[in-house]
């Protein structure tokens, strides 16, 4: 070090270089800290690496997870490592085929050679006799799935187990036992059991509405529900029936050739405006069965008409074509007569036609 020219800026040391304020360790600290940078990986103060943009460390990543690995000459972190010699040493069993670690006294794997809890002797059934495996109170398991307490006792745990229990609940399970078997009437209580423990109320009609299928049919469980609720009085029954009626009528309509099938719904909806009358008049409205039967028959002259006559209006209909048609099922014609009667009637009056073809 030459002669000193003044003191260190930075710890007060001598500076022998002409024009320096700081010594040599401190000009070499502050280079070195000029060259580090935040590491985007770990987030220290470190030289980043050219190719990775990371610094020594975080540059060498696993290979298979990408975690760091501190050794040079690893590939693998730690955890990686370790399941590779685990899957190095694993066999196939011979008895389940699956990997695992053969066992040197039976040569299967730690499952297949452990020991399996023996079973119960077969012992005489207390009710039928038979030597049958036990399943619970002396019974056999076709006799303890037929015990007629078994509805009773799963109620008295359901109602255990609740906060509040309705009460309703004793005389449903009643009405459960009376019309089904212990067996699926125990199944039924374990899913109304489901309903009762959730967040949403437990009244009786929004019960009912929560435990309905969405599809055709409403559930086993919906429908016992409705027959006791609204036997006793505490729900009203839900639209099972008018969904389902709507979904045939819609399933007839869409069975009529396209061309045709505006005129067929129009005459659908006239059916259903025509009952909403009759109830409010307090006449006999139709039933769903009727108006069902005459979209079928509106349905089968539709193709008909479309595919052995090949017409697709209604308004090119003409006598013989209704006569052929009847004649397709002659036991069938006085109602298919009657209805078809009716549609042209309709047809007529809403000008889909021009004269009413069965009455000609």
């Amino acid at each position: 070090m030459g002669k000193k020219q003044r003191d260190c800026a930075g710890c007060g040391a001598p500076v022998g270089i002409i024009g320096r304020e700081h010594c040599c360790l401190c000009w070499r600290k502050i280079t070195e800290a000029a060259a580090r940078t935040a590491c985007p990986g770990c987030g220290k103060q470190r030289i980043v690496q050219p190719g990775t943009g990371r610094c020594v460390l975080c540059s060498r990543a696993c290979a298979q997870c990408g975690h760091p690995v501190r050794r040079q000459d690893a590939a693998l972190c730690r955890d990686c490592r370790r399941k590779d010699r685990q899957a190095a040493a694993q066999r196939l069993c011979p008895r389940c085929g699956r990997p695992g670690y053969p066992r040197e006294d039976t040569g299967w794997c730690g499952t297949c050679s452990r020991p399996r809890q023996p079973k119960d002797p077969p012992r005489e059934c207390a009710q039928c006799g038979q030597v049958k495996r036990h399943q619970a109170l002396g019974l056999c398991s076709a006799c303890w799935q037929r015990r007629p307490e078994r509805p009773f006792v799963q109620a008295a745990h359901l109602a255990a187990r609740l906060t509040d229990p309705p009460g309703w609940l004793d005389g449903f399970i009643e009405h459960l036992a009376a019309g089904h078997g212990p067996a699926r009437a125990c199944t039924m209580i374990t899913v109304l059991g489901r309903l009762l423990n959730d967040e949403h109320p437990n009244h009786p009609q929004n019960l009912l509405e929560r435990a309905r299928w969405p599809g055709r049919s409403m559930g086993s469980l919906a429908r016992a529900l409705q027959d006791y609720f609204t036997a006793e009085g505490l729900a009203l029954p839900t639209d099972q029936a008018d969904r389902l009626a709507a979904g045939r009528r819609q399933r007839r309509l869409g069975a009529v050739p396209a061309p045709l099938r505006p005129a067929a719904a129009g005459f659908c909806e006239h059916m259903l405006a025509a009952r909403q009358r009759a109830r409010r008049a307090g006449t006999r409205p139709r039933t769903d069965h009727t108006i069902e039967t005459a979209l079928a028959i509106v349905r089968d002259l539709g193709r008909f008409l479309a595919g052995q006559r090949g017409k697709q209006d209604w308004a090119l209909t003409d006598v013989h074509d209704i006569e052929a048609f009847l004649a397709t099922l002659p036991k069938a014609r006085k109602r298919r007569l009657t209805v078809l009667r009716q549609f042209f009637r309709y047809a007529r009056t809403h000008k889909i036609i021009l004269a009413d073809r069965p009455a000609a």
